[in-house]
């Protein structure tokens, strides 16, 4: 018996060596000697451990407040991963109160000369900066960072917004081995839990009871922390609390994959809806919305609907803009070129004015809301049917239930004709039905005046086109010289605008000889490069020493030269994400070669043409000759915006037949 008790013992000893300890300051010298992780070698760095605690927390003055503890341990392994040492923590502030961010310290860990050693978080690391009106950041930079070492830091950051809980981070673009989650709820309110459903990750979140009080003096308030009467009385008041958890081990990284619309869309996250506040002898307070409420409540914001209304500070200016312009499809363009040209983007996205619209028009200078209300004001002013759309851009994620933290971003709106024109005046190259980037995100919610709502389609479906045409003359001894133009409309047009059109020469010709193998660009023509209601030409001439391969007395030519589909962006075996294209596109490439007077053709590659999916998509690949010359044209049709991962094996083995294709050699023969 003694026998088994000593080597239960030495088991436990055993296994207490050998586990990771979590606490914070307790890094061990085993986790700064690891160069790798176990489960993806890949890793630049890993997130060795990550609890978040949340709790809410009843003070004398201030009734209850939310109070989230989060600590984090690091494993940094090469340069890659210095990223990670540099952190920010967001809070929010508004009229009705402050969140603040206290108690941060943190530790980097190295071995010097065969020991552990540490380096504090200095407090001149740590910096406060202004993102919006409504929102302030603190960042930091964890210091004495090299290859291997591991940081951690802790802070607690306090919220007075005890209805609103930000979604809980799950998954991060490393690895997480261990993450610890808890958050402990009165029965006062009570929230819907649910996972993102993009997420192919899977969690298990347990759910269990406890118990809570909090003792009223001096002033006898209720929960939410207002004077009620001014007794002093003392009261301990118990109450019970449900309490959510998350323990979940070796969590893989969120890995980015080719044509993807948001990688942080697919993380795994978890978020709280507030259902409803039941406080003691006191009505429920129903927070359950519609999308119709939603929207009538941030029409009544003084910060939105209130800034509609207002048009005495630019009235003047549009009437003599407008003059002579009665047709409403060049009212729109006029009056978006004229805020263009007033207005410019603080880079602040807000479905709320920051300055509001009088003082932002006055300074030409505010976020997305200042200058896209005043834009839908401007607009019904000029007697459209305007209104501004709510959006939810990339980076905010895609709303699933109904709730004003949904959206964070505003464009105006036209119904002209039963089509909904959508208009965003804070990019440069913007025009009508070209949103950004950033908010072209599925769905936005039309906001009328009179509080009701439709759902809008934010997604591009006018197809952009780009044509490209290549003349090949071959000179002193198989030389070339050639001339290219390409034509682009639509969003292919404004992408050319938004990454050319501002660059200087120089740069301009090392962006377009860049891949195009041994060339020399000798002059670059550009029409319309302003205009953004024209089709954008760029021509070249140029000269390229590497554009034929010589064997014996047979010359090999790749057809379409520069122009080719070499690489297939489908690389990987499986495909968990969707595909996403920016819009629908026709990209049609024609290259005109005149063989060399002294070869003949020997062979041609065979024509050909084949579909995706029944029509999602088509290429074609077609070669003539005739005499000297050789016709070659081919044409690349992507119908559809969105690929599902069923989609992406037929879309793989599609563009391989394309690589295949543009890779097949035109043979000439030494006559």
């Amino acid at each position: 018996m003694k026998k088994f008790y000593l080597g239960c013992t030495l088991l436990l000893i055993v296994l207490n060596v050998n586990a990771q300890d979590y606490r914070y300051g307790k890094v061990s010298k085993e986790e700064v000697a690891s160069t790798s992780y176990k489960n993806d070698s890949s890793a630049n760095a890993v997130v060795l451990y990550r609890e978040q605690h949340i709790s809410y927390n009843f003070t004398k003055n201030k009734g209850f407040e939310l109070m989230e503890e989060v600590f984090e341990r690091v494993k940094i392994y090469n340069k890659e991963g210095f990223d990670w040492a540099t952190r920010d923590i967001d809070y929010y502030v508004s009229s009705n109160g402050k969140e603040s961010v206290s108690n941060l310290k943190g530790e980097t860990y190295n071995i010097e000369n065969g020991k552990l050693t540490s380096v504090k978080l200095d407090k001149d690391a740590i910096f406060e900066e202004e993102v919006s009106r409504y929102k302030e950041r603190v960042k930091f930079t964890m210091p004495a960072i090299k290859e291997g070492s591991v940081i951690e830091f802790k802070y607690v950051r306090s919220s007075p917004f005890i209805t609103s809980i930000d979604d809980i981070p799950l998954q991060y673009t490393i690895p997480i081995q261990k993450l610890d989650f808890q958050i402990a709820i009165p029965e006062y309110y009570i929230f819907n839990t649910y996972f993102n459903p993009r997420s192919i990750v899977k969690y298990d979140l347990t759910n269990h009871s406890g118990r809570g009080s909090f003792t009223i003096s001096n002033l006898q308030r209720n929960l939410m922390g207002n004077v009620v009467n001014h007794t002093s009385s003392v009261q301990k008041l118990e109450f019970d609390k449900k309490i959510y958890e998350i323990h979940k081990k070796d969590i893989p990284a969120l890995k980015s994959e080719p044509y993807i619309d948001y990688l942080r869309n697919y993380a795994g996250f978890l978020k709280m809806e507030l259902v409803f506040i039941k406080y003691p002898n006191s009505p429920i307070e129903n927070y359950t919305e519609s999308w119709e409420n939603v929207a009538e409540k941030i029409q009544l914001h003084p910060e939105f609907g209130g800034q509609l209304e207002k048009t005495n500070y630019f009235e003047n200016d549009l009437d003599a803009l407008l003059s002579g312009i009665t047709a409403p499809l060049e009212k729109i363009p006029a009056i978006l070129e004229f805020v263009k040209s007033k207005m410019k983007w603080n880079n602040y996205v807000g479905y709320y004015t920051d300055k509001g619209v009088k003082s932002a028009y006055k300074e030409g200078i505010g976020n997305s809301a200042d200058i896209n209300l005043m834009l839908t004001s401007m607009l019904r002013y000029a007697g459209l049917d305007a209104n501004p759309v709510l959006v939810s851009t990339k980076s905010n994620g895609v709303p699933v239930y109904p709730t004003r933290n949904g959206f964070n971003y505003v464009v105006a709106s036209v119904k002209y004709n039963d089509h909904i024109i959508l208009i965003d005046a804070t990019e440069k190259n913007a025009v009508p039905n070209l949103l950004p980037e950033i908010a072209q995100n599925w769905f936005g919610r039309l906001v009328r005046t009179d509080g009701t709502s439709e759902m809008v389609n934010l997604m591009n479906s006018s197809v952009s086109d780009t044509k490209k045409i290549l003349k090949i003359q071959f000179i002193d001894s198989l030389k070339i010289h050639g001339n290219f133009t390409q034509i682009a409309t639509g969003y292919s047009a404004k992408e050319f605008r938004d990454n050319y059109a501002d660059m200087s020469k120089e740069n301009l010709l090392k962006e377009l000889e860049e891949g195009k193998g041994n060339i020399e660009i000798l002059d670059v023509k550009l029409k319309n490069e302003d205009n953004n209601y024209g089709k954008v030409t760029e021509s070249f001439n140029f000269e390229l020493r590497n554009g034929v391969e010589k064997i014996n007395e047979n010359v090999y030519i790749k057809p379409m030269f520069f122009l080719a589909q070499n690489t297939n962006p489908f690389k990987s075996e499986e495909r968990q994400l969707p595909i996403f294209f920016k819009y629908p596109s026709v990209e049609s490439k024609t290259v005109f070669l005149q063989v060399p007077e002294d070869y003949m053709v020997e062979s041609l590659p065979e024509s050909k043409m084949f579909n995706l999916n029944d029509g999602q998509g088509m290429y074609k690949f077609i070669i003539l000759q005739s005499g000297n010359y050789i016709k070659i044209t081919s044409e690349l049709k992507m119908n559809n915006i969105v690929y599902t991962p069923n989609d992406y094996q037929s879309l793989k083995r599609f563009y391989d037949e394309m690589v295949a294709i543009n890779s097949e050699a035109i043979v000439l023969t030494k006559m």
